[in-house]
């Protein structure tokens, strides 16, 4: 695999999450930028597939099959014609493994782009670091503080399976298949953040989501200055519209069931990064702490290394 390095070489860049990390906002701004070419979760869709088709995932996991279910409702309005990403560049999952996206993203990139930024989750490539492209790239990763991550994925889990009880009864753990599958390491971000270092780069671009909402023009700034792209103000506001990610690249059938489901909504609508209103919870809830310990080694080794506002 080519090492990180500053040549001509079209630029292809990576940010790699952990769910509910603020990403899918900062893919969205990215989006807007002069010369990008968007990629959406392709190995995330690749790790759907493989769990959609593992004939143990619901004995393991018997509330996916709502999940399933609400992926089947998004194809049926995809078959229908009755969704708002028609025309642009979105494919059907069922054209995703982890060879097919790996050619994909070797590709040189689409007229008139200047880079390629693909937005992740590490867990979608844990387990298949071959399967990375063999091209030039920029790994960069986005973490945020575990408390409020843990409080983000109770919501959704809470939401997917359709829970209709108190959410302080709700019990995430680390019994879900964002975490638990026989496939996935504990901490699937900070395994791959060891593994860029000693492998591709020693010091690859970590920013924190906090430092991101707080000091936008300062990290965003930042953020382009270390992968080549030329900062504009501009940046710092984009189209509410979600019209627009039609124009990304990645599973059509995620990004409808996403809509329908109201998964991506703060993201999808959002026009710019909102200061946060309060500081990390010191605590939160039982049902939480358990998911949240999964990450506390890797956010604080990872944080030590973030780039910093001024």
């Amino acid at each position: 695999m080519a090492a990180n390095g500053t040549s001509s070489a079209p630029k292809k860049i990576f940010m790699w999450v952990n769910p509910r990390s603020l990403s899918t906002s900062f893919e969205k701004c990215v989006g807007f930028m002069d010369g990008a070419q968007t990629w959406h979760e392709p190995y995330v869709t690749c790790y759907f597939n493989l769990l959609f088709n593992d004939p143990d995932t619901f004995t393991t996991f018997p509330k996916m099959k709502t999940f399933v279910k609400q992926f089947y409702n998004a194809q049926k309005l995809i078959d229908a014609g009755g969704h708002l990403y028609q025309g642009g560049n979105l494919t059907s999952s069922k054209q995703f493994n982890h060879d097919w996206v790996k050619d994909q993203l070797e590709k040189p990139l689409a007229e008139g782009k200047s880079f390629m930024f693909i937005k992740d989750a590490a867990f979608g490539i844990d387990g298949y670091y071959d399967k990375l492209p063999e091209v030039e790239a920029k790994h960069t990763f986005l973490i945020r503080h575990p408390h409020r991550v843990a409080l983000s994925v109770r919501r959704l889990l809470s939401h997917l399976v359709e829970y209709g009880g108190k959410m302080e009864d709700f019990e995430i753990g680390s019994g879900h298949p964002f975490m638990a599958w026989e496939k996935l390491s504990p901490d699937p971000m900070y395994k791959l953040w060891n593994y860029v270092r000693e492998n591709i780069d020693p010091n690859p671009i970590v920013i924190d989501a906090d430092d991101l909402q707080n000091h936008p023009e300062q990290m965003l700034r930042k953020y382009c200055e270390a992968v080549g792209i030329p900062f504009k103000k501009k940046y710092l506001k984009w189209e509410k519209s979600d019209e627009s990610l039609k124009y990304f690249y990645g599973a059509l059938d995620q990004l409808v069931w996403g809509k329908n489901e109201g998964v991506y909504d703060a993201a999808f609508l959002s026009s710019s990064f909102l200061p946060l209103n309060s500081p990390v919870p010191e605590t939160i809830p039982d049902n939480c702490i358990g998911y949240a310990n999964e990450f506390q080694e890797g956010y604080k080794k990872m944080y030590e290394t973030r780039i910093k506002p001024e």
